[in-house]
Order: C-alpha cells, then structure tokens, then sequence
C-alpha cells in the first residue's frame, strides 16, 4: 500500500526499520558562500550506520522566508547544496522530528525512564545513577532533578531532596508540572521541619502556578490549611 501511494520502491525503508535495530544520529556541517544570484548553502549530513538511506527535510531560515530541501541520506555521509535568494541564516536538519534519532533529548528520556522502572521497584540506587546520566546530558533537566529529589524524599534524606526541588524550579521547567509539584513538595519538607510559615509560602507559589497536573492545586490547598505530617510506620 506504500509503495503504490509513493510510486517508489519501499523494501529498503521496511528492512530498515521494521527488520533492523538501531538509529542515527545525525551531524550537519555547511558553509555559506554568497553567489550572483543570491546565496548557496554547501554542506554534508553524517551519521553512524553505513547501510543507512532516508530522505531527510532540510529548513533553511532566511532573511525572507524559510525554505526547503529534501536531502538524501545515504551511507555515512551525504553532501547538498541549497541555493537561496536570502541570505541563509540557520539550517537544521529534520526540524519537525519525523526521523527517529539519537539525540540528546531522546538520550535524556530513555535515561529518566530507565531510573522510573527502577524506581517502581524501589531500586533506588540504580534509579539514581540513570537520573545522573540524564543530567550529564542536560544538567538543566528539571525533570532529572525532580525524580532525584522523589527519590530522596522517599529515602527520607529530606536536605538533599530539597536541594533537588530547588535544582528543579531552576531548570527548564519541562515538562511543566514539575514547577508545581516542586512547590508542593518543598512545602511538605518545610512542614516536617517545623517551618511552618516558609511551608505556606510554597504551597501559596505552587497555587499561583494554576496548574492542576494530578490534582495539584487540591493538593497545594489542602495543606495551605492542614500541616503535611509525615506517614509514621511501625517497628
């Protein structure tokens, strides 16, 4: 059904990726060169899998409007050459994500969630060394710190827990929840510490986020008028 949509023959695109492992990771190199016309754009896409072969959307952003080229990736290494009317500013290469890749976004999600499964089984010290793979990575990910500081909390290390929330307020703040929930749980630390009025604070800036990512803002509202206490257990 693809290959009578396309007019092309697919067999390579399936034995890619349907019967093979692995992805790219891409390097885009270029230089500008200004031509009588306008502007060219010279450059070579590289990536690690020598039977690799994809067409990859290349945008250039001009001083005009933004342009496009498909770019045949083809081995290990695959040169272009745009011709612009404006002068090319930026050139990126895949820029709405359509290819799977290596990348260090992805590099940062696989490694928080690698430290999640090992978190759901309370595996706590192999869930922290995935969660500080993913901060060498990005060290502004406010979601690595944030499941750092989840797990210090539940470790009841509740200094270093809030070092980690507050690491997480001073990151990317992606996904966005993290902010509010962040809050929240400074304000319970503050709570089991006796802090009573820096609590309230959090939980007053948690509030004035709105967001109500798992019932959030219930949460912030609930111990604005009760103290968080901490679940004691039995010997």
């Amino acid at each position: 059904m693809a290959e009578n949509a396309s007019g092309q023959d697919l067999g390579y695109f399936f034995i890619q990726w349907i019967e093979s492992s692995g992805a790219p990771e891409f390097k885009l190199e270029y230089t500008i060169y200004r031509t009588q016309k306008g502007f060219r754009a010279m450059g070579k896409v590289s990536q690690d899998l020598d039977i690799f072969r994809m067409p990859v959307e290349l945008k250039i952003e001009t001083e005009g409007n933004p342009e496009q080229k498909t770019v045949d990736v083809v081995g290990t290494s695959s040169e272009f050459t745009v011709d612009t009317f404006g002068k090319p500013k930026t050139l990126a290469l895949d820029p709405s994500n359509r290819v799977l890749r290596f990348s260090d976004p992805i590099r940062v999600a696989v490694a928080i969630r690698k430290g999640e499964q090992f978190e759901e089984v309370s595996d706590f010290t192999e869930a922290l060394k995935e969660y500080q793979k993913a901060l060498e990575v990005n060290h502004s990910s406010s979601l690595s710190h944030y499941r750092i500081a989840e797990v210090f909390f539940l470790q009841n290390n509740y200094q270093a827990a809030a070092n980690e929330f507050r690491e997480a307020l001073n990151g990317d703040l992606e996904p966005k929840w993290t902010e509010v929930w962040a809050h929240v749980n400074l304000g319970k630390i503050f709570d089991m510490t006796g802090q009573r009025e820096r609590a309230v604070n959090e939980y007053t800036l948690a509030m004035r986020t709105k967001d109500n990512t798992q019932h959030a803002q219930e949460e912030a509202a609930k111990y604005l008028k009760t103290p968080y206490e901490r679940k004691r257990t039995g010997d």
